[in-house]
């Protein structure tokens, strides 16, 4: 790491780039912004983001339910970037160069880093599948384009049942189907709302209990859910399954397991088997100690298991700030432990929420205010930090 070290003999500031606004990200950034008011800041910051917003994804089933509006869910990027001392960058990552230290963004442009982080999400599995006819919800912005296209359904005029196919069975596709169905409910539609999943049960990463529920849930609001079922091909009128059949879909809604993003294809990073990013306990490559992941988008060799779930990258931010700093000499390199379990509170679009939380399990008014007390906390965290 020759160049960051001349950096830190000549006391200049190290070219931090910052490819996704993850919440790990946000953090950072939030951080840097009181580096600079106290004038000790060390990273001359770059953000890159496809959008100029950070959709909040705890918050985005209760938008495409009508419950937020999306400034409620959204805050501007640039902003933040700025109060940082630094630039923000509304272009698509596409690779990067380990060797010439830079991030190839589209439109041919190149962005020289001394450290980059990645913590842009990962993207939906088989989403080759999905295009041009299904709605993709990462990343998150799409949640604008899939609120209209629900509407323009609800508003279609017809009288047929709206038919809708959600493809995935974890959270988020039990979240929007939940949504979905609200929204032509309360607008008085016939509806046909199902799930399908391409394994042998749905939600598999909960506990038997919190599944049992959440099918309750589903079966008491008349959506279909069918396991073992894989979508191979999104038609615009309906889905194609692995057996040769047809489900009829007016709406079809992709959201899959994660897979890794596409950049790092090709980086020679190393990769686990799904493409994401292998890190070690500070988050940093195994490959190159320039570059750190966070988030879905990365794998802990040691914890290969951790879920892909929004809380880990919460609690990753810090141990990221400390292993940047310990990166150029402020101390030593800290050293991440996932915690065994998390909060997991699903919104059912009904004023109620599945929660889970170490064993216990309930479906009721007040888990859902505690999930809209937390959302509103975080997005209040960074809101108006350009402002403040």
């Amino acid at each position: 790491m020759d160049g960051l070290d001349d950096r830190r003999k000549t006391h200049r500031r190290v070219r931090l780039v910052l490819v996704g606004a993850g919440h790990a990200h946000l953090e950072i950034i939030r951080r840097l912004v009181h580096e600079c008011r106290s004038s000790d800041s060390w990273a001359e910051l770059s953000l890159v983001s496809l959008s100029d917003k950070h959709h909040y994804s705890g918050m985005v089933p209760g938008y495409l339910r009508g419950a937020y509006r999306e400034d409620e869910i959204a805050f501007d990027l640039p902003p933040l970037a700025r109060a940082a001392g630094g630039d923000f960058i509304g272009r698509r990552a596409l690779g990067v160069d380990t060797v010439a230290r830079v991030v190839h963004l589209e439109g041919g442009k190149t962005l020289a880093y001394d450290l980059a982080s990645f913590n842009l999400g990962s993207r939906a599995a088989g989403e080759e599948a999905a295009l041009p006819h299904a709605v993709l919800v990462k990343p998150m912005s799409q949640a604008v384009a899939l609120r209209r296209r629900i509407l323009q359904l609800v508003h279609r005029g017809s009288r047929e049942d709206r038919r809708v196919v959600v493809v995935g069975g974890g959270s988020a596709g039990v979240e929007v189907a939940c949504a979905i169905a609200a929204v032509m409910d309360e607008a008085q539609c016939r509806r046909d709302v199902w799930i399908l999943e391409a394994s042998g049960r749905m939600l598999a990463t909960y506990s038997e209990p919190f599944r049992l529920s959440a099918e309750r849930v589903l079966k008491e609001k008349g959506i279909g859910v069918r396991t073992g079922t894989r979508v191979v091909r999104v038609h615009r009128d309906a889905v194609e399954l692995d057996d040769g059949s047809r489900k009829p879909s007016d709406l079809t809604v992709w959201l899959t397991g994660p897979q890794g993003p596409k950049l790092f294809e090709g980086s020679g990073l190393d990769l686990d088997e799904r493409g994401f990013l292998l890190v070690d306990d500070s988050l940093r490559s195994l490959s190159d100690p320039a570059i750190f992941g966070v988030g879905d988008c990365a794998t802990l060799v040691n914890h290969p298991d951790t879920p892909k779930a929004g809380v880990y990258a919460v609690r990753q931010a810090p141990i990221l700030w400390r292993s940047l700093l310990s990166t150029i000499g402020r101390g030593a390199l800290p050293r991440y432990r996932p915690q065994e379990g998390f909060l997991s509170l699903l919104n059912t679009s009904d004023g109620r929420a599945l929660l889970s939380y170490k064993g216990f399990v309930s479906y009721n008014r007040p888990a859902w205010w505690l999930k809209d007390w937390i959302d509103r906390r975080f997005m209040a965290r960074y809101r108006n930090l350009a402002q403040e």
